[in-house]
């Protein structure tokens, strides 16, 4: 095999590349269903299910925003899984896909667990109005963490 066929150490197996790629995706997909599960008995009918500019502009049923939402999940769970196995990658590309995989997933993690506790009034219904001001920076901070901890954890199974 060539240097240039497989240019990330071989150390580590397809099977765990997909497990990284995957994990984070699945862990927010079950932690989604938990959330929904715990506050289901208080959501109204009709939940925020998007907020543009101005505020909420979008509603639907809690059971089809986490359907909806968890399948989403499972497609970037599949999606990360394969782009880790890419046979060309360099190990910082490897590390970098690895790195966006996780900070997006728990980025969106965080809003959607925002967005249920303020459904469900567990905290303030402003929440709703996701203000940038608090949530964009809490946001990029756990995107950041998430990221540094995909990262270090590509680096360490490929050591």
């Amino acid at each position: 095999m060539t240097s240039q066929a497989r240019r990330t150490r071989p150390g580590i197996s397809d099977r765990s590349r997909i497990a990284l790629g995957a994990a984070p995706w699945l862990a927010a997909a079950v932690a989604q269903l938990a959330v929904y599960a715990a506050v289901r008995g208080r959501l109204p009918d009709k939940v925020v299910s998007h907020v543009g500019f101005s505020g909420p502009d979008g509603f639907m049923s809690p059971l089809k925003l986490v359907a909806i939402t968890v399948a989403i999940y499972l497609a970037e769970a599949a999606l990360f899984g394969y782009l880790l196995i890419g046979r060309r990658q360099t190990a910082g590309q490897y590390r970098l896909v690895a790195a966006c995989g996780w900070g997006a997933a728990l980025g969106e993690g965080y809003f959607l667990t925002a967005s249920f506790a303020a459904n469900a009034g567990l905290s303030d219904p402003r929440d709703l109005d996701f203000s940038m001001a608090v949530h964009g920076g809490i946001a990029i901070a756990i995107c950041l963490a998430g990221g540094a901890l995909g990262a270090a954890l590509a680096w360490k199974a490929d050591r």
